[in-house]
């Protein structure tokens, strides 16, 4: 099975390229973690999805490190890839600035992944704990043509600071995916979790079921992406800052009923690099978990 890394994102709120800012008692990346953590559970491939002008950063500050013994590949995000002539033409006259999103970096690896059976996807910033790449990987062996993701509670995945977008789903009885809302700002404010909506602040339970976009899934999933891709850049309105997210896929799928997600409970606490004041906390809970030994130090030390 095959690994797709998420790692092409600008890092605006963080303020620089965090997929290769180091956390670990060695230098090593947050990344870095979840890749042990994937290659443990079995899966045998790494597809690194970036920017073409963070590649060499990538291979000095993550495949230094990494075991030789390690498969791995580029696929590479821009933003001209996969458009057509019409919406070439259309970026040069605009003034946008954004990436196109989660949706469009799948799409950008397809080559990679399409005919290597199925794959998890995951982002570079994120911990998901071992745990989650365990149940994946269980999932997608056992379970072929369903897809699947980690469910986390959202008291487990906002930081103490700072606000973090979150994906909330809603999970019907046979503990399978119904709908996907994302919340684009969610912060902890006097003991309670807000959220800041289009009709105003809402307070959101800390025992819902969040994504924090580590997916499995298989080949099924890129002729209906390309469909809401080629849709998305057809749109009228919104070009300049509109993204093509991951999760309205997997939603509009579900939707269909041309597939079924199943939620894994995950129980461990998520954490990541968003805003600048993450990476003291981050480094302290790679700190705690190399004390209690989840984690060896050097990471990749005799493996």
């Amino acid at each position: 099975m095959r690994l797709l890394v998420l790692a092409a994102g600008i890092g605006s709120r963080f303020g620089g390229v965090k997929q290769v800012v180091g956390v670990g008692p060695h230098g090593e990346t947050l990344l870095e973690y979840s890749l042990f953590d994937a290659l443990r559970s079995g899966f045998d491939h790494i597809v690194f999805l970036i920017r073409p002008e963070i590649e060499e950063d990538v291979k000095a500050n993550i495949l230094a490190r990494l075991p030789a013994s390690v498969p791995y590949s580029f696929a590479y995000q821009t933003p001209y890839s996969l458009l057509d002539e019409a919406s070439r033409a259309r970026l040069e006259k605009s003034r946008r600035t954004k990436p196109w999103g989660t949706g469009h970096a799948l799409l950008c690896a397809r080559e990679q992944l399409e005919s290597s059976g199925p794959f998890a996807v995951i982002n570079a910033d994120d911990y998901y704990g071992p745990a989650g790449f365990k149940k994946v990987a269980a999932w997608l062996s056992s379970n072929p043509g369903e897809f699947c993701f980690p469910g986390y509670r959202l008291d487990d995945v906002v930081p103490a600071c700072g606000s973090v977008s979150r994906a909330m789903c809603s999970i019907d009885g046979q503990g399978c995916l119904e709908t996907i809302v994302e919340h684009k700002r969610v912060w902890r404010e006097g003991g309670r979790i807000l959220s800041s909506q289009e009709e105003g602040v809402v307070e959101l339970s800390p025992e819902a079921i969040v994504s924090m976009n580590l997916w499995g899934f298989d080949a099924s999933i890129f002729d209906y992406a390309d469909r809401l891709w080629k849709d998305f850049l057809s749109e009228q309105t919104g070009f300049e800052s509109k993204e093509f997210f991951l999760p309205d896929v997997v939603e509009s799928m579900v939707r269909q009923k041309i597939v079924r997600v199943k939620m894994l409970p995950a129980s461990v606490q998520s954490f990541g690099l968003t805003n600048p004041d993450d990476l003291k906390e981050t480094r302290r809970r790679i700190s705690d978990l190399v004390l209690q030994g989840v984690y060896p130090s050097p990471l990749w030390e005799g493996v």
